[in-house]
């Protein structure tokens, strides 16, 4: 049974001249990540329930089509329910409804139909009353043939309302909500959920590097939340300045690449930032998630290239064993937990690491540096990886 998402996009917020579904959430609407959070749990299908389409509408679901997310507009009840197959399990969104990713994996995993509730205190007449103790959290789900039988007669009443009174009356189940929820219709609604999304999307990953990078991602990610840059361009970015990099070093510019080098080293922490904040998780799978290392890979080479004439071809040598030792060391940390991994080698750490080497013009010496870093690191994952070993038999 396939699971579709039907997201209502028709009211009017407590702010002039916007609806629900278009106020402001962690740059970009609250329609956007409603879609993120249906996806998130498992949607195959979007259904958009709209009554107009002003322009920040039409710019959200624009901008969710551009990132390759199918989204259908239907106008109506009955063209919504056209677009829904009646044997479908349908999780109803409420206009302006958060909730958090684990709640709707709750009801889309549960059989039959629920309703997520909240108590009737403190929460106030934006979430639907059930019953004398508890209210509608904004989220249900249902089975897509009660949808075609509530448009067929619909009328002039409101859809998602009256699917929530059906669903109930058809002995509907209430699923006590286990986290936060949300329902958005002013600008006081938004400013906590902003702070929690963005505490959540500011969470540092990776080593000592990007702990020391970490302010800079985070002061970047805000800045750029609510411009049309996304994780691509930043993670495109990087590619491009490290594969300058490699072209400085190989003409023998050595400051210039191990700028363009540096310069490239918090891009794809802002990329993975801008890509939590808007819930592309999908960003490991991007096609400059793989070309990045091996640029890096190829700057390192171009640097010891370059470094030959003095110091002969051991150099080059040098670069190749670091990297075949970087690649052995992935292999050996993959899907295990090394202790003392923030501070094993990766490439933003080496890269930073060549700063005061070149200051003093040792670029040979940091060049073997590098060559230490990557070959203790190896050898402390191996050591970890198999001292697991033994236990793991016994």
């Amino acid at each position: 049974m396939a699971l579709t998402a039907l997201i209502a996009a028709y009211h009017d917020s407590a702010e002039p001249g916007a609806l629900r579904s278009t106020l402001p959430l962690a740059g970009r609407t609250a329609l956007e990540r409603q879609v993120r959070l249906a996806l998130g749990a498992g949607a195959a299908s979007i259904v958009v329930l709209v009554e107009r389409m002003p322009p920040a509408l039409t710019a959200a679901i624009d901008r969710l089509r551009r990132e390759r997310v199918s989204v259908h507009v239907a106008r109506s009840a009955e063209e919504a329910a056209e677009a829904v197959p009646p044997d479908d399990r349908l999780l109803l969104i409420a206009d302006g409804a958060i909730v958090e990713p684990s709640q709707l994996e709750r009801l889309a995993r549960a059989d039959g139909p629920l309703v997520l509730t909240v108590p009737d205190a403190p929460f106030g007449e934006l979430y639907e009353r059930i019953d004398a103790a508890s209210r509608w959290a904004g989220v249900a789900a249902v089975d897509g043939a009660v949808l075609r039988e509530t448009a067929a007669m619909l009328q002039d009443w409101d859809l998602q309302s009256t699917l929530l009174r059906r669903t109930l009356q058809a002995g509907a189940r209430a699923l006590p909500a286990e986290g936060a929820v949300a329902i958005l219709d002013s600008a006081v609604d938004l400013a906590s959920l902003e702070r929690q999304i963005l505490t959540s999307a500011a969470e540092t990953r990776g080593g000592w590097a990007a702990r020391l990078l970490s302010p800079l991602e985070r002061a970047a990610t805000h800045a750029l939340m609510t411009s049309a840059i996304g994780p691509r361009a930043a993670g495109t970015a990087a590619v491009v300045l490290t594969a300058l990099a490699a072209a400085a070093f190989f003409y023998g510019w050595l400051w210039a690449g191990l700028i363009a080098l540096l310069l490239a080293t918090p891009l794809d922490g802002i990329a993975a930032r801008l890509a939590r904040l808007r819930m592309q998780d999908d960003i490991g799978r991007s096609w400059w998630c793989y070309l990045l290392p091996a640029m890096a890979g190829t700057a390192l080479v171009a640097l010891a290239y370059a470094l030959m004439p003095a110091h002969g071809w051991g150099m080059l040598l040098l670069a190749l064993t670091t990297i075949a030792f970087l690649f052995a060391f992935g292999v050996e940390a993959e899907g295990r937990t090394i202790r003392g991994a923030l501070f094993l080698a990766e490439r933003k750490g080496m890269a930073w690491l060549m700063l005061p080497f070149a200051l003093f013009d040792a670029w040979s010496a940091g060049l073997g540096l590098l060559f230490t870093y990557a070959a203790g690191s190896f050898f402390w994952a191996q050591h970890q990886a198999h001292a697991e070993m033994p236990a793991a038999q016994d």
